[in-house]
């Protein structure tokens, strides 16, 4: 009898195990060969393989099919490879794709979940990406180059100084800056992150203690969102989440004791409660005001971090493309003081070597979406709750768009040749309505910080740098830790 029950079941996984991985199939979608009960991510789940790889696996290897299916356990994913088709997802059909793919449990992770990024619903999302773009306004991010330019840049000179000649870790040096720039401006923190080993932002808020994400992190969020809840993993230290309740609410306090205004996100808060109090609305808790400024922080660091880092990566590997970068910047100024916004904005070579930078060292390696509706796309009807994928590292290296894509090459980015370029294939920070709100903070930040190292320093590459600069976790782009390069005064 034992054993006809075993029979019994094991046939019925067995059926169940060919429908469901049917999927795909049933709906003319070509979808890649599955393996019993774990669909497509047994090696992603034993470490075998990353997230970022996998996708570009598929994009490369399946090059005759737009989409492609494939499976999380029996749970059916799409893959779109299609510049057309990630126009349809990202723009054109963005209210049948509103959420992002990226899930944390707001009770679990709280100052994740309650990010724009992750939010759910677009009532939600509006309402709290609203917050974060009052305070990325171009006449705000005016503020950010004098900031840079009058007081951290001297913090930065020093730092260099006291290294002189000797490898500086790129890493390190990028996110003390993208620190001092984002708690001056959104906080009205005076910058310490070169001057005070103790400085809680550094100590507390950055790297690891920022975020201690696992393999099986970062699989609940993007593939099994349920797991998360369940096995109650975090993104975010608890640390962490400590250090900002604690920052947020006295910063707060002292603002509304002292009747002191910035203009910065602590006052876009208080006017938001205030607003919502006059409304006889429910005013933000203490948490999710700490979530506000914890969303704040990262769109102005972490992002901003590694696109300096390895924009300074890059132009000590072509000296070339550095003292030409130069030459332009010198042609506005000579000095720091010399340089506005306007300014910064005005040097096109400037903006054509980051672009190159964000293509071959995008921040998000992919893009996620969950279909909120049923929608017909390339007439496959796409359910509710189908999770999409796109690998926008995948495109901004493939040779149909980008020619010769090893090679680092900022005349792609020229007026000329940005108007023959394939629409959809660059897209550094997302795309559409939820393209990264603080995309522009971060290409001024980058920008000023590189003007400002160029004005006084030779960028030099550290021995024999690996041509391969960057190495994949598996949702980020990051640097290599031992990424380094000499400063050489002019």
């Amino acid at each position: 009898m034992l054993l006809e029950i075993i029979i019994i079941i094991f046939s019925t996984l067995i059926i169940y195990n060919w429908w469901a991985h049917g999927y795909w199939k049933r709906r003319n979608v070509f979808s890649i060969p599955t393996e019993f009960l774990f669909g497509n991510i047994r090696k992603i789940i034993t470490g075998h393989a990353l997230v970022p790889q996998m996708f570009d696996d598929m994009y490369k290897k399946y090059k005759e099919h737009k989409m492609i299916g494939f499976y999380t356990f029996y749970d059916p994913m799409l893959f779109v490879r299609d510049p057309e088709i990630v126009k349809k997802i990202l723009v054109s059909e963005f209210n049948s794709f509103s959420d992002n793919g990226f899930t944390l449990s707001k009770d679990v992770d709280p100052l994740l979940g309650f990010n724009p990024f992750t939010a759910k619903g677009v009532p939600l999302w509006k309402e709290l990406r609203s917050i974060q773009a009052s305070n990325m306004t171009p006449l705000k991010l005016k503020e950010v180059v004098p900031n840079l330019t009058t007081r951290i840049g001297e913090f930065m000179y020093d730092f260099i100084k006291n290294q002189e000649k000797q490898p500086v870790s790129v890493m390190d040096l990028s996110i003390r800056a993208a620190v001092d720039s984002a708690v001056f401006y959104g906080f009205g923190i005076e910058p310490k992150s070169f001057t005070d080993s103790e400085f809680g932002f550094m100590k507390h808020a950055s790297g690891d203690k920022l975020f201690q994400p696992s393999t099986w992190n970062i699989i609940a969020a993007l593939f099994i969102p349920l797991l998360n809840k369940f096995c109650n993993l975090r993104v975010t230290s608890y640390e962490t989440e400590e250090f900002f309740k604690s920052m947020t609410k006295t910063n707060i306090e002292h603002r509304l004791n002292s009747k002191v205004t910035r203009g910065d996100i602590i006052d876009t808060i208080l006017k938001a409660n205030k607003k919502k109090l006059e409304q006889t609305h429910k005013a933000y808790t203490d948490l999710e005001m700490s979530a506000h400024c914890t969303t704040f922080y990262l769109d102005s660091t972490v992002t901003s971090g590694m696109a300096l880092t390895f924009f300074l990566l890059e132009l000590a590997k072509h000296p070339d493309i550095q003292e030409r970068l130069r030459s332009e910047i010198i042609s506005v100024g000579n000095k720091p003081e010399d340089f506005d916004y306007d300014k910064i904005n005005s040097i096109t070579y400037l903006q054509m070597v980051l672009d190159e930078t964000l293509r071959v060292h995008s921040p998000l390696s992919f893009v996620s979406r969950i279909c909120t509706k049923d929608t017909i796309i390339e007439d496959v009807k796409i359910e509710k709750g189908t999770r999409i994928y796109i690998s926008s590292i995948s495109l901004h290296t493939d040779p149909e768009y980008f020619p010769d894509p090893e090679k680092f090459d900022p005349e792609r980015f020229s007026e000329i040749n940005k108007e023959s370029m394939t629409k959809y294939t660059f897209f550094p920070f997302g795309e559409g309505p939820r393209i990264c709100v603080g995309m522009k903070y971060a290409s001024i930040f980058v920008k000023t910080s590189i003007v400002l190292f160029l004005l006084k320093y030779r960028v030099l590459p550290c021995g024999n740098q690996d041509k391969c600069l960057h190495d994949y976790d598996n949702f980020l782009l990051i640097p290599k830790p031992d990424a380094a390069v000499k400063f050489e005064e002019l």
